[in-house]
């Protein structure tokens, strides 16, 4: 089996562990939304801290077990950023992107796992907890969907020159994360009217610009660093045959699954939505002129031959005439503050852990104990959300759900309540609700940016040493 397959797997694990508020918040069908603490050089619509996203061909040989950096407690030594090197070089390279000077690669990847490390140490030091049940489930979710046992999936890491504590670690700091961003960012944001009424304004008068989202899918047939005449050969014809059958008006997403070589190719060729400024340029200018549901020409990129489609385009920002309603379940316990409210902290936590472990039903105990009368009488049913209907704590949550997941209990005045998201579907606006849509990227946009103050904050308060290169 291609070690391609496992590109994601830890963004994946973590996505399913604490949920995604990007694009999903917006309406579009995307995967992990994009973080505010990724810098430039290596923004992609994923978490903060990169993880190791595109497993290595070969295992790294560490050259040493010298330090990188002491963040804190703990250590990072420089074959952890030997094996993320290698991780981002081959992502860059398969995205068809230019490489930037090793140096500052390397740079740009020990901040940003100092800055996972410092997260992950203050989540930790603020009571923030991660299980191990909590961590094994989320890898087993992801083992699931590339239809492998536990035990098959790890065999695939580890083959792949990755250490399987490392990676279950991994896992835990980017649970960690994104729960402490949850509790500390999210739920304490607040959206005006005024702030809504100025957003509108201004996007009505705005012209598109780089920050567009499109979402693309591909059929994509790799080819090795240095190929050989044949090889080339091979790669051409089969790409060229996939080619034919589009046009002659075959569907795209079966012919994805049938040639396609890429790891998005079960999903249809579906790369998910970015800003314009986030594709490769390649892509871009491949795509220029399309219509929504058009096809490009066979281009050729450092990895190897693509065909892309572009599937929707839609201006920064601005809120569409579609969104992605949720539909909601609630437990609610009505604490005043102080001991009540711990208390009800602690046994919402409770639930939360038995759901996750599938030891009891979200609606038999939202029935049971649910204090808001009307919602409890239906097992917690909220019917069909749209973003912004709820309060912003209550919003943000949502934002970070998966279908079929549960949130982290969120205090309001007067209670705690906790939520379960138990699907989505895509939902017609009426121009009255582009209101409650634009609240909601406004949230998201205050989140990206106060989730960056964060992890300034922290950095500046971790201990923090990086020893000379003659130390």
């Amino acid at each position: 089996m291609s070690n391609r397959f496992l590109r994601g797997a830890a963004i994946l694990a973590t996505a399913l562990a604490c949920g995604s508020a990007g694009a999903q918040g917006l309406g579009l069908k995307t995967g992990p939304g994009p973080s505010g603490a990724a810098s430039p050089l290596l923004q992609t619509p994923q978490l903060p801290a990169t993880p190791v996203e595109a497993l290595p061909q070969t295992r790294p040989q560490p050259d040493s077990d010298g330090i990188a950096a002491v963040v804190g407690s703990q250590v990072i030594t420089q074959y952890d950023i030997q094996l993320r090197l290698r991780a981002a070089e081959e992502q860059i390279r398969r995205q068809g992107a230019q490489m930037p000077p090793l140096a500052q690669l390397r740079a740009e990847l020990l901040n940003q796992l100092i800055d996972q490390l410092a997260l992950a140490q203050y989540a930790q030091e603020n009571g923030i907890t991660v299980s191990n049940d909590t961590v094994d489930r989320a890898i087993a979710q992801v083992a699931a969907g590339y239809k492998l046992t536990p035990e098959q999936f790890r065999q695939q890491v580890t083959s792949q020159g990755l250490g399987w504590s490392v990676y279950k670690e991994q896992i835990k700091r980017e649970i960690l994360i994104g729960r402490l961003r949850e509790r500390d960012v999210a739920s304490r944001i607040k959206i005006s009217d005024q702030e809504v009424d100025d957003f509108l304004a201004s996007q009505a008068k705005q012209p598109l610009s780089a920050q567009t989202q499109i979402q693309l899918a591909q059929i994509f047939v790799p080819l090795p660093s240095q190929p050989s005449a044949e090889q080339v050969s091979e790669a051409r014809a089969r790409i060229d045959a996939a080619l034919a059958k589009l046009r002659q008006g075959r569907d795209f997403a079966k012919l994805a699954a049938e040639y396609s070589q890429g790891p998005e190719a079960k999903n249809g060729g579906d790369l998910g939505v970015r800003p314009a400024n986030q594709w490769p340029r390649l892509f871009i200018d491949a795509i220029r002129g399309l219509k929504p549901g058009e096809i490009s020409a066979v281009i050729r990129s450092p990895a190897g031959f693509h065909i892309l489609k572009l599937v929707a385009e839609q201006g920064a920002q601005t809120p569409a005439t579609t969104a992605m309603q949720s539909q909601v379940r609630e437990i609610v316990l009505k604490a005043s503050g102080g001991k009540a409210q711990e208390s009800a902290i602690k046994e919402l936590d409770g639930i939360r852990h038995a759901v996750e472990k599938g030891e009891v039903q979200f609606s038999a105990k939202a029935r049971e104990l649910s204090q808001d009368v009307t919602s409890a009488k239906k097992g917690g049913d909220l019917g069909w959300i749209l973003p912004g209907e709820l309060p912003p704590a209550l919003d943000a949550a949502l934002n970070r759900l998966n279908p079929g997941q549960v949130s982290q209990p969120i205090t309001l005045p007067g209670k705690v309540v906790l939520l379960q998201l138990v699907d989505r579907r895509e939902h017609a606006l009426a121009p009255a609700q582009e209101r409650a849509v634009a609240r909601n990227i406004l949230l998201q946009q205050k989140e990206a940016k106060d989730f960056d103050e964060l992890v300034k904050d922290v950095r500046a308060r971790t201990y923090v040493r990086i020893p000379s290169a003659d130390s």
